[in-house]
């Protein structure tokens, strides 16, 4: 059972097997990118989130790329209807288009719509409502955040 278990080891290894989520992508790359500022409160947190994430050492001096996020769209479906034909369940869904482009080249080297969904609960009290709403909002925004990421990491692995 051991050598089958090496075995197999040996050969995913061997294949060019490499994980979507591995270390390939050195913190050197995301630290390459300039993030230009972005629209609306809602950016605000997305881009401290960004920055948070990308630079290490401080904002980069000479950045080889730029990365632009546009405006960051919001909608709330309300999806949960209870017997007094009340929403009890809202979706938040939020989209935006990020594109990265060289700044040697000039050129857009990375362009993708990206989109967050987060859920809450539509509770009787107004306020507690409002909270929840504002957490399902923070969820989404970090969602969008970490899937900007997600897409820079990829490209950079190629």
């Amino acid at each position: 059972m051991k050598n089958f278990i090496l075995v197999v080891v040996l050969l995913i290894t061997a294949c060019g097997f490499t994980p979507t989520y591995g270390t390939k992508t050195t913190s050197s790359d995301l630290n390459a990118i300039k993030i230009d500022t972005i629209p609306d409160r809602n950016g605000q947190v997305v881009r401290n989130f960004l920055i948070d994430r990308f630079y290490d050492n401080g904002y980069p001096i000479n950045a080889r790329y730029n990365l632009s996020v546009s405006s960051i769209s919001e909608s709330i479906i309300e999806i949960g209807i209870d017997q007094d034909d009340e929403a009890s369940r809202a979706q938040l869904r939020q989209k935006a288009n990020m594109r990265l482009m060289d700044i040697e080249t000039n050129k857009v080297v990375l362009e993708r719509t990206i989109r967050a969904t987060s859920g809450y609960n539509i509770l009787a009290g107004q306020f507690t409502t409002f909270v929840t709403e504002q957490d399902a909002r923070q969820q989404a925004l970090r969602a969008l955040s970490d899937n900007i990421t997600t897409q820079l990491e990829i490209y950079f692995t190629r």
